[in-house]
């Protein structure tokens, strides 16, 4: 694999100020172009950008944004909130104030309906179509997020900010705002969903596959402090009559378990089959952890689908989590899997080999001109917080490829 450095110093003339220097290869930048596409796939790479997603019904889990310029009202009432689809995000609201909702699940894309009014992809059917009643609006739709309602990012903070999405009700909270025991950051490498406290409550029935979840993490001190405790309790000794009644009480008991066992023999077996299949799976942890959980990959598995569990899911509305699909992990990997099959960090790491040092030189080179031009013409629109179109971003190459045309013929002296 080759690569080729180029480097820039800039002397300050100040005896103080050492001269600062910067390299960057020609792997480096086709990495960084990686990072970008990788980001991409995560989060745009399993849904459609070319089609409205309206008359494919609701989809599984879909990329998803709330248009503010076309729902203004939705800022203070959320039932007047409205979600399109990416594809409709690029045709029917270019230059829109758009909030970014990631993915979200069951949402059939609002563009054509009445809540919007026009869909650019389906000029047939001219908002006609009824709401869709079967979608769900949460605070993200109005660029809110957490239990702080906050945007995101917010303009107020000065630090960096994490925030994990529930894998119930699909709202983002930030680690520190929720009721989590033991929560760390540290957790974020290994956990695969969360769900917050709030969801937690709402669905007890999560409670007892908390043994499943990712455990508190204890302070060691705290730890050393608790185990002195316990070495100084003292255990009650039991007297001989206490004893006595234990033991008749454990002969009653085994007694009826053998009585039950030759009953349930008179029983057919296919009757035997049909119990064992449909008994209660879900476990009963010694203590349930409160607050948020966090879980590791496959903990969905688990979940018992017994009768009385599958009501209870129903009741809940909270089928989904037996849904392999539905999981938002799931969902980032199908997107990175489509990804890799038009890679162009494959396709630039193959085309670098193909070519001599001289052309990689020149390549770096030109990139590194493109790079400094583009973040000169970026910094206007920054300042004046202007939106940046594909227009502008066309013109911008045009001058490019103008600048080029015009050095063409020109004579190249070496240094």
């Amino acid at each position: 694999m080759s690569e080729i450095n180029t480097t820039t110093s800039n002397a300050e003339g100040d005896e103080n100020n050492p001269h600062e220097q910067s390299t960057i290869t020609m792997v480096d930048v086709l990495e960084q172009e990686k990072e970008l596409e990788d980001e991409y796939a995560a989060v745009l790479g399993a849904s459609d950008e070319k089609s409205c997603t309206y008359a494919k019904g609701p989809i599984g889990r879909q990329a998803l944004y709330s248009c503010l310029t076309c729902c203004p009202e939705s800022r203070g009432d959320l039932s007047k909130a409205a979600g399109v689809c990416l594809a409709c995000s690029y045709r029917c609201h270019e230059n829109h104030e758009l909030v970014e909702l990631y993915t979200k699940r069951n949402f059939r894309c609002d563009c054509p309906t009445k809540r919007l009014g026009k869909c650019s992809l389906n000029p047939q059917l001219e908002g006609a179509q009824s709401p869709n009643l079967a979608n769900l609006y949460n605070q993200n739709f109005q660029g809110l997020y957490c239990k702080c309602k906050r945007p995101y990012p917010d303009p107020e903070r000065t630090s960096e900010e994490v925030m994990l999405q529930c894998a119930v009700c699909e709202d983002w909270f930030h680690l520190p705002h929720m009721k989590a025991p033991g929560s760390s950051e540290k957790w974020l490498d290994s956990c695969s969903e969360m769900i917050c406290d709030g969801c937690m409550d709402a669905k007890p029935f999560l409670k007892d596959y908390t043994g499943l979840a990712l455990k508190p993490v204890v302070d060691e001190a705290e730890k050393d402090a608790k185990a002195d405790k316990d070495d100084k309790k003292s255990k009650p000794v039991a007297d001989d009559n206490q004893l006595k009644d234990e033991l008749d009480r454990s002969i009653c008991d085994i007694m009826k378990v053998a009585e039950g066992e030759e009953e349930s023999q008179a029983d057919d077996e296919p009757s035997k089959k049909r119990a064992k299949l449909d008994d209660c799976r879900r476990p009963k942890p010694l203590q349930q952890l409160e607050g948020a959980a966090f879980w590791s990959n496959d903990w969905r598995k688990s979940l018992c689908q017994c009768s009385d569990c599958l009501t209870l899911y129903k009741e809940l509305a909270v089928e989904f989590l037996l849904d392999a699909e539905d999981s938002a992990k799931t969902y980032e990997e199908r997107g990175m899997k489509r990804a890799e099959e038009n890679s162009s960090y494959e396709q630039g790491i193959r085309a670098l080999a193909s070519i001599d040092r001289t052309q990689q030189i020149d390549a770096i080179t030109e990139y590194n001109r493109m790079k400094d031009k583009l973040k000169e013409y970026l910094q206007d629109f920054a300042a004046s917080k202007k939106v940046v179109t594909e227009e502008d971003i066309n013109r911008f190459f045009a001058g490019m490829r103008n600048e080029n045309n015009a050095s063409l013929g020109q004579p190249h002296f070496c240094r």
